[in-house]
């Protein structure tokens, strides 16, 4: 895939989205336009809340098998 904003060509993987993603931020953040950074900022904030979420996850466990231990019968 080709960036529409230089002639870097990103590698055609699994990761093509995300690296296209990173490579925008890195070198082409300014030269979007408002509505272009605004739905940056927005995936942006969405990929580290999807982070944030694996983390807890993985060290807490997933949340639909956490009891609440006030309405526990055990």
């Amino acid at each position: 895939m080709k960036c529409k904003y230089c002639e870097k060509i990103l590698l055609d993987d699994t990761d093509l989205v995300l690296n296209y993603f990173h490579h925008i931020e890195i070198n082409h953040y300014d030269s979007l336009d408002d509505e272009d950074k605004m739905m940056h900022d927005i995936r942006k904030k969405f990929l580290k809340s999807k982070k944030d979420y694996e983390f807890k996850k993985k060290n807490i466990g997933d949340s639909d098998l956490i009891f609440n231990t006030k309405n526990s019968e055990i």
